[in-house]
């Protein structure tokens, strides 16, 4: 499996699209808001990571890259409080 990052861009969901990272991964943007990131793991998975202003991230977890990219939404939806009590 080839798992170089590609030079283009790609809508992976309506309005959910995966730009390539200057760390070597992807920035996940939606609807042009920098919600997260993803960079290649292990074999086949990627490690994800959903964006929380003011702090490194939080690592959600190893998904096939599509499902990495869907747990960074999901969880970038939910809204969970940052330490400042603001909601992402």
């Amino acid at each position: 499996m080839d798992r170089r990052v590609q030079s283009t861009k790609r809508e992976v969901t309506p309005g959910v699209i995966l730009k390539v990272s200057v760390m070597g991964g992807y920035s996940v943007e939606r609807e042009g808001d920098y919600i997260g990131w993803i960079h290649a793991s292990v074999g086949d998975r990627w490690n994800a990571y959903v964006r929380r202003p003011g702090t490194s991230g939080d690592l959600l977890g190893r998904y096939a890259q599509d499902d990495a990219v869907k747990a960074i939404v999901t969880a970038w939806d939910a809204g969970v409080a940052l330490p400042n009590g603001c909601r992402a």
